[in-house]
């Protein structure tokens, strides 16, 4: 049997879902409004002995609902503003490739010249930089959606729904602030290591933007003589 505490979150939850629903003109969502209303009601009204059926049955709509939160129309999704940025994510997702994401990695046993494995570890510090970059604005872009979104995920999470995806989501948002001084210590280095990638980076794309510029320069140029004077 459910904890009096459960069952209220999961009829506050319902109410949530209630309101979300009838913000449009959608017939569906109207129906589905007015039948888990009548169950809440039901809940809230039902004799001690039917009292554990009433509330099985509101708990089982209100979590079919929210299964259901990404497929309902747009407009009435309690999640939209997180969207964006899951959809930004999984275009993202490196996961199901290899862990080095432009090629395959080669052998460790493999002999490279210098100055190509050079360049190799180059490109891998400067993909791991970039990684740094993204996860920056994903953070930023977390923190400003997870407004919104935040009392939808407290509500569901605690009414034992399934949030696990929201709340990775907006943990983006934490910097996992320190509490000790250990904690404290490895945040530095961890900063410090960053900012030290980041530099190599801003120098490297500079120093090859400056490389580009001059090659531009250079085709412009010949472009220009190759072009016959005009009479």
């Amino acid at each position: 049997m459910e904890s009096l505490e459960r069952s209220n979150a999961v009829i506050d939850l319902g109410k949530r879902l209630i309101s979300q629903l009838k913000l449009g003109d959608d017939e569906t969502a109207q129906w589905m409004a007015h039948a888990l209303a009548e169950r809440i009601k039901d809940a809230e009204n039902a004799p001690p002995e039917a009292r554990v059926a009433a509330q099985s049955s509101c708990a089982e709509l209100v979590f079919q609902l929210w299964e259901r939160r990404y497929s309902l129309p747009t407009q009435l999704r309690p999640l939209k503003s997180l969207e964006p940025l899951l959809r930004t994510l999984n275009s993202l997702d490196t996961t199901s490739g290899p862990r080095f994401r432009f090629m395959q990695e080669r052998p460790a046993d493999m002999k490279v010249d210098k100055t190509v494995e050079k360049m190799l570890d180059l490109a891998v510090k400067l993909d791991d930089a970039a990684r740094i970059l993204v996860h920056y604005f994903l953070a930023a872009a977390a923190e400003e959606a997870a407004e919104e979104a935040k009392p939808w995920i407290q509500s569901a999470a605690d009414a034992g729904a399934d949030v696990t995806l929201e709340v990775r989501v907006v943990s983006f948002a934490d910097d996992g602030l320190a509490r000790s001084s250990d904690e404290a210590k490895i945040a530095r280095e961890t900063l410090r290591s960053k900012i030290r990638k980041l530099e190599i980076f801003a120098d490297l794309a500079a120093s090859h933007a400056a490389d580009l510029r001059a090659k531009n320069d250079l085709l412009t140029d010949e472009a220009d003589v190759a072009e016959p004077d005009e009479e």
